[in-house]
């Protein structure tokens, strides 16, 4: 049980030491407590993506930005293209995803930030800025726009931290390592299937699959009912273990 303790006005909350929390857990914690400019790197296929873009929104719409060496302002603010109006066509500023995230107060999640190009390095560390420090003037109304409330970013990226630019380290003020997948997709699996991919998920070599593999393969078994084709072409150094494993759960079923 939480400890409370109270001086004056102020009221603090100790929670007593337990098991450390899990790498989602500090993410659910960060979001869930409003500290809303959040890193998470690590192992491919664990998803962190889908985290992102699905958990802790409070309802507000999320923008997927995916970075990489040829992206422009474009993509990030906006860009003109000929629009029809009235009936006449016109070039009219189509707004980019980070405005739009930033009008909504929705999530921005900047997929492969690592990936980012230094031509627009300096644009993407004003967009992810803290909301007291943002703004934008729009080139068409000369609005000025900034964060709504509830705005929030998630990036994302295969390697460490320290791949990034400092400046925009500096920024994503919580960064958590994922190298496991998240407890729910694990458990969206069949459960013949739950153990092995949690194990082969977590793994750093060579013989590694990702979440991806395993939902394919349940996909594609879903759908023709032959598990050794389909361990085969979605998991084929471990397709023995998923055929042993199956056979394993029918006859403990009976």
């Amino acid at each position: 049980m939480d400890t409370v303790t109270e001086t004056g006005s102020d009221r603090m909350v100790i929670t007593p030491e337990t098991k450390p929390m899990t790498a989602w857990e500090k993410a659910d914690f960060a979001l869930q407590s409003g500290v809303n400019r959040v890193l998470l790197h690590g192992l491919p296929g664990t998803g962190k993506t889908f985290y992102a873009m699905n958990y802790h929104t409070s309802g507000k719409p999320t923008y997927r930005l995916v970075c990489t060496q040829e992206m422009t302002d474009a993509d990030l603010i906006g860009v003109y293209k000929p629009t029809a109006i009235d009936g006449q066509m016109a070039l009219k500023f189509h707004e980019g995803v980070a405005i739009q995230a930033w009008r909504t107060g929705g999530r921005l999640v900047v997929d492969e930030i690592d990936r980012v190009n230094g031509d627009i390095e300096s644009r993407l560390m004003a967009l992810i800025d803290t909301d007291a420090s943002s703004s934008w003037q729009h080139p068409e109304t000369g609005e000025v726009i900034k964060p709504a409330d509830g705005f929030s970013v998630v990036a994302t990226m295969n390697g460490e931290p320290e791949d990034l630019a400092r400046a925009i380290q500096d920024r994503l003020i919580v960064q958590v390592e994922i190298n496991e997948p998240h407890p729910e997709a694990v458990q969206s699996l069949p459960e013949y299937i739950r153990d092995l991919a949690y194990s082969m998920c977590r793994r750093t070599g060579s013989d590694r699959y990702s979440m991806r593999n395993f939902v394919e393969f349940v996909r594609a078994y879903s759908n023709t009912n032959d598990i050794s084709r389909s361990a085969e072409i979605c998991l084929p150094r471990i397709a023995e273990q998923v055929v042993d494993a199956m056979a394993l759960a029918k006859m403990e079923e009976v």
